[in-house]
């Protein structure tokens, strides 16, 4: 019996390495970058718009578009405007050639990789008096973020963990700048992201302020 136990060879358990955040930043990044659909998820996206579809027509603009089936999808329903890194470059910069050219749009779909806040408020100068404005937005619990990032959504958000209700504080705020009322019509989480889409309305400054012209 002795023998025999001593034949056994005893295996230690297979260690997996636990990757960093960072290193799970990149990967992730880097199939954003290659636009696989396992970190895109068009088909949840399209589902969603959908459901938005009587809202999407005219001149649509997608911003971080990759040129896949969301794009496909909107050229469906309008004249698309599509800033890719190969086509436009950096997003960020390139949308304020946009504002610049006075470019007015029925729809924005921000697909950033988390952060849409650059882009405020100056989407709201961009969008037409009735238009859909859809951004994606990261689940924070799901995705890692860093100290920078913490700071970045206090002073942005007003709080380091914003939820859905303080982010629709902070877009709704950016619209009235712009004498629009922005109504949040649809949320959808998508695993790590979620996606917003808000109604856009022009109001006249005198019925918001409750004063007539003279």
């Amino acid at each position: 019996m002795q023998q025999l136990l001593q034949s056994f060879t005893i295996r230690k358990p297979l260690m997996v390495k636990k990757l960093t955040n960072s290193e799970k930043h990149l990967i992730t990044r880097q199939a954003q970058s290659a636009n696989a659909d396992t970190h895109h998820h068009p088909k949840e996206k399209i589902d969603q718009l959908n459901e938005l579809k009587e809202h999407i027509y005219g001149d649509i603009l997608e911003v971080f578009g990759g040129q896949g089936n969301l794009t496909d999808y909107y050229e469906k329903l309008g004249k698309v405007t599509s800033l890719t890194k190969e086509t436009t470059g950096d997003s960020f910069n390139y949308i304020y050639k946009l504002r610049a050219e006075n470019k007015l749009y029925d729809v924005i779909d921000i697909d950033s990789y988390g952060y849409p806040s650059k882009f405020f408020p100056v989407v709201f100068e961009m969008i037409k008096d009735e238009g859909l404005l859809v951004f994606t937005f990261p689940v924070l619990g799901v995705q890692c973020v860093n100290g920078i990032v913490e700071q970045h959504f206090i002073n942005f958000w007003g709080s380091a963990r914003p939820t859905i209700g303080d982010v629709t504080g902070v877009v709704t705020d950016h619209a009235l700048r712009e004498w629009k009322i922005a109504s949040l019509f649809s949320v959808r989480k998508i695993k790590p992201i979620w996606r917003l889409a808000f109604l856009v309305r022009q109001e006249k400054a005198t019925l918001f302020c409750n004063v007539r012209n003279r």
